[in-house]
């Protein structure tokens, strides 16, 4: 998709004049002043290390593969050093399991590690915190809590000065500057700012504005829209569900223009349909970024968009299957990730739950870091049919093409004979506009498979704010299914 320019200000043209108010312009040198004086000395405040990070990235972004490994693999051995010395779960594993981090020579001895999840976390909670550690040292966090219980664990304010670095190098992909007016539709609790006079001035140098996803009624969303359409923010951020239904509230109203110079759109697997969308009501690029709470900056598009960059500088990721073996391009697997850069609580190896598969080939944009072709969402977001077949999220998606009466949807399969597909019509839509969903679901999961389809007033979401298209509690075998995920259109 092509985008139009932005016009400059004030310029004229043979085309004739732009006139900009007065008001108008004093706003944008306010908001210039803004980001080049106060910004920079309140992220020095916030994240002392984060511009000394930040030119670390900088000085690789464009090395070779073999120096980024490298400098990878450097930084993973420090690690599994520290983690060795300072942190009892892993002092008492590597002993159990004969692993000793002077003979830990290569990422393949590296993949004998035994492999986390959040059960062994919650178990040995206080075994992964170093010991004789500050607590004072140490943030708390928590996972939104999308598959059940949230997971609890400490971070490092290096992690975070990391963070910030990580997220300025990115967006400099995407032509964003630190301090740019931004605009958030984000809907976890978690995330949203307190409203004290501190958070209040924070945000107002930060020029952060949110609108918060957990309601996103029509007047809150007219509201919002209308602030944008006059504050015209550089830069919006949000879930990708959120933009989604934002970006359609806004094509329905001509009057509100909104023109951002990128969109960024995360926590949530952002479909083909959803990006068109928003690209059309914003009328500019839309990049996907991945990341978790328990470990956040895990990868992002660049202006290519040929697959997900993996920050390799300060992450190491893995695909793997059921029993551990790594996976090459184009093999969906499991997801393990190990963070480098938080020490407080140390993530090695650690399972987060989403399937991803690798590009088979290097992104043309002379970046260096591996790409993950896709990241297709939790494993609990995949439907397995009574012959085996597995079914991508997305897929059911397509269902809902050219049906501009449904406002959303999500389809729970309970058991390998039974999926129930919850449907939100607008208002005044009829059901029958919904009236083919079901056979063309019955035909999708096969025989003997009841397939209920229900009209509801709206779909809970998580305490992560994040909406699932599909949820399933069937257990998938990964590594005996049909490797062909379907998520192709559905037959019409």
């Amino acid at each position: 998709m092509i985008f139009p320019a932005a016009q400059p200000m004030g310029v004229i043209g043979t085309m004739g004049a732009v006139f900009v108010p007065a008001q108008q312009l004093f706003g944008r040198f306010k908001s210039r002043v803004i980001q080049t004086t106060l910004y920079p000395l309140l992220q020095r405040h916030r994240h002392p290390f984060a511009h000394h990070y930040l030119q670390e990235l900088r000085r690789h972004e464009f090395a070779s593969l073999e120096v980024v490994e490298k400098f990878q693999w450097e930084k993973l051995k420090n690690l599994l050093e520290y983690a060795a010395d300072r942190i009892p779960y892993y002092r008492n594993l590597m002993r159990k399991e004969g692993i000793e981090p002077a003979r830990v020579l290569s990422f393949t001895d590296f993949a004998r590690f035994p492999i986390l999840n959040k059960p062994i976390i919650r178990e040995h909670s206080s075994e992964f915190l170093p010991e004789n550690h500050d607590p004072g040292q140490l943030q708390p966090n928590a996972s939104g809590g999308s598959t059940g219980k949230p997971l609890q664990f400490y971070q490092d304010q290096k992690y975070w000065d990391y963070a910030a670095a990580i997220q300025m190098f990115v967006e400099s992909w995407w032509g964003i500057r630190p301090g740019d007016p931004t605009a958030s539709i984000w809907g976890t609790d978690l995330d949203l700012p307190p409203r004290g006079w501190k958070e209040r001035i924070s945000s107002g140098i930060s020029q952060f504005r949110v609108c918060n996803a957990f309601a996103l009624t029509s007047d809150r969303m007219e509201g919002f829209a209308r602030m944008l359409s006059s504050w015209q923010p550089r830069f919006i951020i949000g879930y990708a569900s959120a933009l989604y239904l934002f970006a359609r509230f806004v094509l329905e109203r001509p009057y509100l223009s909104i023109r951002p110079h990128a969109v960024k759109s995360t926590a949530e697997v952002l479909t083909d349909n959803e990006r068109a969308i928003v690209e059309e009501a914003f009328r500019c690029p839309v990049y996907n970024f991945y990341g978790s709470r328990e470990v956040n900056n895990l990868a992002a598009e660049c202006p290519a968009h040929k697959g997900l960059h993996v920050n390799a500088l300060t992450r190491y990721i893995e695909v793997v299957d059921e029993t551990g073996k790594p996976l090459g391009p184009l093999q969906p697997g499991r997801i393990l990730v190990t963070d480098l850069t938080n020490y407080a609580m140390p993530f090695i190896r650690y399972e987060i739950e989403d399937i991803g598969i690798w590009s088979a080939a290097p992104c043309t944009c002379g970046r260096p870091f591996p790409a993950l072709a896709n990241v297709l969402g939790r494993k609990s977001d995949f439907i397995l049919t009574p012959a085996g077949k597995l079914i991508h999220g997305e897929y059911f998606t397509h269902m809902f093409y050219g049906m501009p009466e449904v406002t959303q949807f999500q389809l729970v399969q309970d058991s390998l004979d039974h999926v129930r597909m919850e449907v939100v019509l607008n208002p005044g839509a009829s059901e029958s506009s919904v009236a083919s969903v079901r056979s063309r679901l019955s035909e999708s999961m096969g025989a003997g498979v009841r397939c209920d389809v229900v009209i509801v007033q709206h779909i809970e979401r998580p305490r992560s704010g994040k909406h699932r298209f599909t949820v399933s509690s069937v257990p998938i075998p990964w590594g005996h299914v049909d490797q062909k995920l379907d998520s192709s259109s559905p037959s019409a």
